[in-house]
């Protein structure tokens, strides 16, 4: 007690100790508890699951013109054949992608409900049960259902429901259960799971599923994963030899897929390992800079102490007792900078759940083992950061030390030059980072998308009744004079396409070439203001619903020279190429190629419509448009969407990690600002007498000043070419994931050294000119 209270007057006479390394520590700690919250709940995914570990999903790896693509989906005899044929398989699963439906119940209607459909095993492969129903069967029949709780509650009021019906997109189906909903953390969400016997998926040709294989507790693992990989690899040789690929299948444990699968077009947004690493990397960079100033700020403090410390070791205090002095100041530094470190946390925690796209609650932070790591880390950053002043300052000569003087006078000390150094680099290093990507995402957006997606407005949740009268409501469309042009499609702009396979129709022997496909109805391309190349759009002529529209990747994909009215075939019969699009981003963003693409006509489903208005869509103008379509649907719920806020969602990756690297860099000059301040401080106290020497001796205030300055500043100048280097290999990597990306000139990083040169400055210049007009006379009554 008597030692804490000394240590508490100590911290009391030096506020520059405690008011520049308390902050520091606390930002630091701050970021390394985000991060362990993040990292929790990032490795919480499929945890929940009782079969966690015995439970593989099977996936593809699919190669074309030395082109690798993982996908997550497969074949339907991959259910219905593997399993028979593999001993160590006890359970098997199928899911089918349902989307965002909508659901009826006595004239009431539901909106944007979440729907996947599976397999009667699909209860048993997760190890889990029904609030209400026979889980053996509730998946078995035709138009069966189970809800999740919330959905339950939410239709029908309770979760009395069994046996009841609902209408899912114009489909009647029976309730068969209920269950818990899962937890956020799991890899695939839904509100409806309904028998996959109701889509009928015999029918289906194609990868479409999502293969989950329960293995027996007691089979060899890699000899089972090994033969059902075997199998499939059998099951997609005659699509690979079809479409001329390579398919090679794999398997990946159900705990490991949320981080470590490298399959797009997955059941949720995948988890990200360089989030986690570039969250990691900034905590680190942070709490190492703090940790460094805190450090070297301590040991220039502990040098003002020296004939305390000799007193205590002429008195008989050996080199432990000075180090329970030292560990205990800075332990009571630790964990005052760990009590505002949770306060920060707290605050910064909704900001950062919301950035990262994630549920965070509290209570991850202070469960036992969120507690018990915050506390394993304190007393790992007390015995890192004590054990340096506790070694340097308990070495001191105890002749010299009584006299007030350190055994060797130094203008800088090592400690001083790496901590100059190490912040200045992180900065430097954040700072050109955050300038290079915010040039990389602008670049990105003034790439044009190849069509107009300005005042386009889309138009979806259409029922069949809304449907069947889509000439109709088309017609109603043009007649508003504030509607420059109206159309309809099956896919969304934007928001997916289906995959196909092409191929010339005189080219009888030769596989078919992967291509993607929008499947739209007349006046599209004029509504998306598409720009055509060759030939027309589709018109309401019915030969043109077996004409297909090209873009040029697709034109040269299959080496067309004229293809405006060549004959191209995509099941059996022809069709006819009648015109050619420009390259336009009908489903990625800028940062990626644009794929073959086929626009095609063959489709009496609508999904949704587009208009196009000359501004902006007011309510007035919203309440006529929804009037047509209440005219065939009373209940119609109108809901919109811009175009343009769907394509500029694409970039919010690449926006997330600006913003992480925002707040890394802020955080960053704020703390090294802050500690070369604390330290110009010092070191020019340390050098008053021979500030005052040399002004005798006849310096110019501007030669102290420069003599200072440099001092400081050529080790920026330092730390900026080793941040330099390291940033040009760091972005090159990361800008080689582009399609389209900027070049790394020269400007990035001379804007960069700049500005820490000028925080440097501002940083040491004040001190330095105190230093430099002060009275020589005082200087040398110095010490």
């Amino acid at each position: 007690m008597k030692q804490l209270r000394y240590t508490f007057r100590i911290l009391k006479r030096n506020p520059l100790l405690v008011f520049v390394t308390l902050p520091g520590l606390a930002f630091g700690l701050a970021a390394f508890l985000l991060l362990s919250v993040y990292v929790r709940h990032e490795l919480s995914y499929d945890q929940q699951f009782p079969t966690k570990d015995r439970v593989v999903r099977l996936y593809n790896s699919i190669t074309q013109q030395n082109s690798t693509e993982s996908s997550p989906l497969s074949l339907r005899s991959a259910y219905t054949e593997i399993p028979a044929k593999v001993p160590g398989i006890d359970a098997a699963v199928q899911i089918y992608r349902g989307w965002n439906v909508n659901v009826e119940r006595k004239n009431k209607r539901f909106e944007k409900n979440r729907l996947l459909y599976a397999d009667p095993g699909f209860f048993d492969v997760f190890g889990l049960n029904l609030l209400a129903g026979n889980k053996g069967t509730a998946l078995r029949d035709l138009n069966s259902v189970v809800l999740t709780v919330p959905a339950a509650k939410k239709f029908f009021g309770t979760t009395n429901c069994v046996g009841k019906t609902i209408t899912i997109s114009d489909q009647s189906f029976t309730v068969s259960g209920v269950m818990k909903q899962l937890p956020t953390t799991t890899h695939f969400h839904f509100d409806l799971l309904a028998s996959m016997s109701s889509v009928h998926p015999e029918k289906f040709g194609g990868f479409e599923f999502f293969t989950y294989f329960l293995l027996n507790k007691n089979t060899n693992r890699e000899q089972t994963e090994a033969k059902i990989n075997a199998l499939n690899n059998q099951l997609m040789k005659p699509i690979a030899v079809h479409y001329g690929l390579k398919a090679i299948s794999g398997t990946i444990s159900l705990t490991r897929i949320h981080l470590h699968t490298k399959a797009d077009f997955d059941l949720s947004e995948k988890g990200s390992l360089s989030s986690i690493y570039l969250i990691a990397g900034l905590a680190f960079f942070i709490l190492l800079i703090a940790l460094i100033n805190y450090i070297n700020l301590y040991v220039l403090h502990g040098e003002k102490r020296i004939k305390e410390i000799a007193s205590r070791k002429a008195l008989g205090a050996d080199k432990w007792a000075l180090a329970r002095l030292f560990y205990t100041e800075t332990g009571v530094i630790s964990f005052f900078a760990l009590f505002l470190a949770f306060w920060i946390t707290e605050l910064a925690r909704p900001w950062f759940a919301h950035l990262m796209q994630r549920n965070l609650p509290a209570s991850d932070l202070f469960s036992p083992a969120g507690l018990l790591i915050v506390v394993a880390f304190l007393i790992l950053l007390i015995f890192v950061s004590g054990a340096y002043p506790s070694f340097h300052l308990s070495r001191i000569n105890l002749v010299t030390g009584l006299k007030g003087q350190r055994d060797k006078q130094r203008k800088k000390s090592s400690l001083s030059i790496a901590s100059v150094v190490v912040q200045f680099s992180v900065a430097v290093f954040l700072i050109t980072s955050l300038i290079v990507i915010r040039s990389q995402i602008s670049y990105l957006k003034d790439i044009p998308l190849g069509f107009n997606a300005s005042h386009v407005i889309e138009i979806s949740g259409l029922n069949k009744d809304t449907k069947a009268h889509t000439p109709a409501i088309k017609e109603e469309f043009n007649k508003l004079s504030f509607v420059k042009s109206a159309a309809a499609s099956v896919h969304h702009m934007g928001g997916g396409y289906s995959g196909q396979g092409l191929k010339l129709y005189a080219d009888a022997s030769g596989n078919l070439k992967p291509i993607n496909e929008l499947r739209i109805h007349p006046g599209f391309g004029k509504t998306m203001q598409l720009h055509l190349l060759q030939g027309r759009f589709f018109d309401d002529r019915e030969t043109d619903r077996m004409d297909v529209i090209l873009n040029e990747a697709a034109v040269k994909m299959l080496g067309l020279k004229d293809p405006v009215g060549k004959l191209v075939t995509m099941y059996k019969d022809p069709m006819k190429i009648i015109g050619v699009v420009k390259n336009f981003y009908y489903n990625s963003s800028s940062s990626e190629k644009i794929a073959p693409l086929m626009l095609t006509n063959y489709s009496d489903n609508v999904n949704c419509f587009y208009l196009r208005i000359p501004g902006q869509f007011t309510k007035v103008e919203q309440k006529q448009v929804a009037s047509i379509f209440q005219q065939y649907d009373p209940n119609f719920i109108f809901n919109t969407y811009e175009i343009t806020s769907r394509y500029n969602a694409k970039f919010a990756n690449e926006e997330r990690v600006m913003r992480l690297v925002s707040a890394g860099t802020v955080l960053a000059i704020i703390i090294s600002f802050m500690g070369i301040m604390a330290l110009s401080i010092f070191t020019t106290a340390r050098r008053t007498k021979e500030i005052g020497v040399r002004k005798v001796m006849g310096s110019s205030v501007r030669e102290i000043l420069q003599l200072l300055l440099f001092d400081m500043l050529i080790w920026v100048v330092a730390a900026m070419l080793l941040a330099f280097a390291a940033d040009y290999f760091a972005l090159n990597h990361w800008l080689s994931n582009y399609a389209n990306r900027v070049s790394l000139h020269p400007g990035y990083f001379i804007v960069s050294g700049l500005f820490a040169l000028l925080v440097a400055t501002a940083a040491v210049g004040w001190q330095s000119w105190k230093a430099a007009t002060r009275n020589p006379v005082d200087a040398l009554r110095y010490e």
